[in-house]
Protein backbone atom coordinates (compact mmCIF):
# COMPACT_ATOMS: atom_id res chain seq x y z
CA UNK A 1 0.00 0.00 0.00
CA UNK A 2 1.23 3.60 -0.82
CA UNK A 3 1.71 5.63 1.86
CA UNK A 4 2.65 9.21 0.18
CA UNK A 5 3.67 10.57 -3.38
CA UNK A 6 7.13 12.23 -3.30
CA UNK A 7 8.76 13.86 -6.51
CA UNK A 8 12.51 14.26 -6.17
CA UNK A 9 13.75 17.40 -8.35
CA UNK A 10 17.72 17.00 -8.57
CA UNK A 11 20.17 16.88 -11.42
CA UNK A 12 22.84 14.49 -9.38
CA UNK A 13 21.17 10.96 -10.13
CA UNK A 14 23.04 8.77 -7.70
CA UNK A 15 21.85 11.07 -5.42
CA UNK A 16 17.60 10.99 -6.31
CA UNK A 17 18.39 7.14 -7.03
CA UNK A 18 19.69 6.84 -3.18
CA UNK A 19 16.49 8.74 -1.82
CA UNK A 20 14.15 6.67 -3.95
CA UNK A 21 15.58 3.54 -3.13
CA UNK A 22 15.03 4.61 0.79
CA UNK A 23 11.63 5.70 0.67
CA UNK A 24 10.36 3.22 -1.71
CA UNK A 25 11.68 0.35 0.36
CA UNK A 26 8.98 1.89 2.49
CA UNK A 27 5.68 2.29 0.70
CA UNK A 28 6.41 5.72 -0.51
CA UNK A 29 5.60 6.16 -4.34
CA UNK A 30 8.52 8.31 -5.79
CA UNK A 31 8.55 9.86 -9.14
CA UNK A 32 12.33 11.91 -10.21
CA UNK A 33 12.70 14.49 -12.57
CA UNK A 34 16.23 15.68 -13.68
CA UNK A 35 15.74 19.34 -13.54
CA UNK A 36 13.14 22.51 -13.60
CA UNK A 37 11.72 21.40 -16.83
CA UNK A 38 10.71 18.14 -16.52
CA UNK A 39 9.32 19.06 -12.93
CA UNK A 40 7.17 21.49 -14.41
CA UNK A 41 6.05 18.62 -17.08
CA UNK A 42 5.16 16.35 -14.11
CA UNK A 43 3.50 18.54 -11.63
CA UNK A 44 0.95 19.27 -14.42
CA UNK A 45 -0.24 15.98 -14.39
CA UNK A 46 -0.02 14.51 -10.79
CA UNK A 47 0.19 15.33 -7.62
CA UNK A 48 2.25 15.07 -5.08
CA UNK A 49 2.42 14.70 -0.60
CA UNK A 50 5.92 16.33 -0.83
CA UNK A 51 8.30 17.39 -3.13
CA UNK A 52 12.17 17.65 -2.41
CA UNK A 53 14.33 19.99 -4.81
CA UNK A 54 17.49 20.66 -5.11
CA UNK A 55 18.67 24.40 -5.29
CA UNK A 56 21.80 24.12 -8.30
CA UNK A 57 20.65 22.52 -10.69
CA UNK A 58 21.60 23.28 -14.69
CA UNK A 59 19.17 25.47 -16.28
CA UNK A 60 16.34 26.95 -13.86
CA UNK A 61 18.03 26.79 -10.64
CA UNK A 62 15.71 25.17 -7.85
CA UNK A 63 15.10 28.35 -5.76
CA UNK A 64 13.64 30.27 -9.18
CA UNK A 65 11.43 26.99 -9.65
CA UNK A 66 10.47 27.84 -6.07
CA UNK A 67 9.54 31.25 -6.36
CA UNK A 68 8.14 30.65 -9.58
CA UNK A 69 5.71 28.09 -8.08
CA UNK A 70 4.78 29.56 -5.21
CA UNK A 71 4.17 33.24 -6.78
CA UNK A 72 1.37 30.75 -9.06
CA UNK A 73 -0.10 29.38 -5.39
CA UNK A 74 1.33 26.48 -6.10
CA UNK A 75 -0.30 24.36 -3.05
CA UNK A 76 2.25 21.18 -2.70
CA UNK A 77 5.35 21.45 0.38
CA UNK A 78 8.08 21.74 -0.95
CA UNK A 79 11.77 20.70 1.20
CA UNK A 80 14.90 22.58 -0.68
CA UNK A 81 17.94 20.40 -0.53
CA UNK A 82 21.66 21.57 -1.24
CA UNK A 83 25.23 20.42 -0.49
CA UNK A 84 26.26 23.80 -0.84
CA UNK A 85 24.12 26.01 1.16
CA UNK A 86 24.80 29.23 2.67
CA UNK A 87 22.52 30.18 5.85
CA UNK A 88 20.70 33.22 2.98
CA UNK A 89 19.92 30.52 1.10
CA UNK A 90 18.07 28.88 4.11
CA UNK A 91 16.25 31.94 5.12
CA UNK A 92 15.29 33.11 1.47
CA UNK A 93 13.87 29.28 0.71
CA UNK A 94 11.61 29.61 3.63
CA UNK A 95 10.59 33.19 2.91
CA UNK A 96 10.11 31.92 -0.01
CA UNK A 97 7.40 29.24 1.02
CA UNK A 98 9.90 26.06 1.62
CA UNK A 99 8.71 24.05 4.74
CA UNK A 100 12.02 22.70 5.24
CA UNK A 101 15.62 23.12 4.15
CA UNK A 102 18.48 19.80 3.90
CA UNK A 103 21.95 19.60 3.74
CA UNK A 104 23.04 16.92 0.91
CA UNK A 105 24.34 14.11 1.56
CA UNK A 106 20.91 13.69 3.10
CA UNK A 107 21.20 11.01 6.26
CA UNK A 108 18.22 9.88 8.12
CA UNK A 109 15.42 10.69 5.37
CA UNK A 110 12.62 8.58 6.63
CA UNK A 111 11.96 10.58 9.70
CA UNK A 112 12.00 13.56 7.82
CA UNK A 113 9.61 12.37 5.92
CA UNK A 114 7.48 10.81 8.03
CA UNK A 115 7.24 13.98 9.89
CA UNK A 116 6.58 16.49 7.07
CA UNK A 117 3.94 14.17 5.84
CA UNK A 118 2.24 13.39 9.39
CA UNK A 119 2.14 17.14 9.99
CA UNK A 120 0.30 17.42 6.65
CA UNK A 121 -2.15 15.15 7.36
CA UNK A 122 -3.23 16.34 10.69
CA UNK A 123 -3.45 19.91 9.04
CA UNK A 124 -6.11 18.09 6.88
CA UNK A 125 -7.90 16.61 9.92
CA UNK A 126 -7.45 19.59 11.26
CA UNK A 127 -9.41 21.21 8.52
CA UNK A 128 -12.60 18.78 8.63
CA UNK A 129 -12.79 19.13 12.59
CA UNK A 130 -13.47 22.33 12.09
CA UNK A 131 -16.43 21.93 10.46
CA UNK A 132 -19.96 22.63 12.60
CA UNK A 133 -21.39 19.63 13.30
CA UNK A 134 -24.56 21.50 14.78
CA UNK A 135 -25.65 22.50 11.21
CA UNK A 136 -28.23 20.07 9.19
CA UNK A 137 -26.23 17.26 7.60
CA UNK A 138 -27.00 18.42 4.02
CA UNK A 139 -25.50 22.40 4.91
CA UNK A 140 -22.33 20.47 6.19
CA UNK A 141 -22.18 18.37 2.78
CA UNK A 142 -22.54 21.49 0.72
CA UNK A 143 -19.97 23.09 2.65
CA UNK A 144 -17.65 19.75 2.66
CA UNK A 145 -18.58 19.71 -1.38
CA UNK A 146 -18.14 23.38 -2.27
CA UNK A 147 -14.39 22.88 -1.08
CA UNK A 148 -13.86 19.65 -2.27
CA UNK A 149 -14.39 20.29 -4.87
CA UNK A 150 -12.48 24.00 -5.38
CA UNK A 151 -9.80 22.21 -4.32
CA UNK A 152 -9.95 19.94 -7.30
CA UNK A 153 -10.61 22.29 -9.82
CA UNK A 154 -7.74 24.76 -8.37
CA UNK A 155 -5.25 21.71 -8.31
CA UNK A 156 -5.79 20.50 -11.73
CA UNK A 157 -6.37 23.80 -13.84
CA UNK A 158 -9.60 23.82 -13.88
CA UNK A 159 -9.68 20.75 -15.66
CA UNK A 160 -13.44 19.67 -15.43
CA UNK A 161 -12.81 15.53 -17.07
CA UNK A 162 -9.83 15.45 -14.30
CA UNK A 163 -11.92 16.65 -11.70
CA UNK A 164 -14.77 14.42 -12.81
CA UNK A 165 -12.38 11.52 -12.74
CA UNK A 166 -10.93 12.12 -9.38
CA UNK A 167 -14.67 12.59 -7.80
CA UNK A 168 -15.71 9.69 -9.65
CA UNK A 169 -19.07 11.48 -11.50
CA UNK A 170 -20.06 11.60 -14.49
CA UNK A 171 -19.23 15.70 -16.12
CA UNK A 172 -22.73 16.41 -16.80
CA UNK A 173 -23.33 15.60 -12.97
CA UNK A 174 -20.12 17.39 -11.84
CA UNK A 175 -21.11 20.03 -14.10
CA UNK A 176 -24.52 20.53 -11.97
CA UNK A 177 -23.45 20.02 -8.84
CA UNK A 178 -20.70 22.86 -9.86
CA UNK A 179 -23.89 24.85 -10.66
CA UNK A 180 -25.53 23.83 -7.82
CA UNK A 181 -23.21 24.77 -5.31
CA UNK A 182 -22.41 28.15 -7.21
CA UNK A 183 -18.64 27.09 -8.19
CA UNK A 184 -17.25 28.92 -10.98
CA UNK A 185 -15.99 26.42 -14.03
CA UNK A 186 -13.38 29.11 -15.37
Amino acid sequence: MIIGNILIIDDEQINSETIKDTLEDVNYSVVLAANAAEAKIIVKTQSFDLIMMDVWMPGQDGMSLLEEWMNAGFSMPIVMMSGHAEHQDVVKAIKLGAVDFLKKPLHDILPLVRKLLSEKANENEQAMQGMNFDLPLKTVRNIFEKQYFAHHLNENNHNIAKVADIAGLERTTLYRKLKDLGIDKK
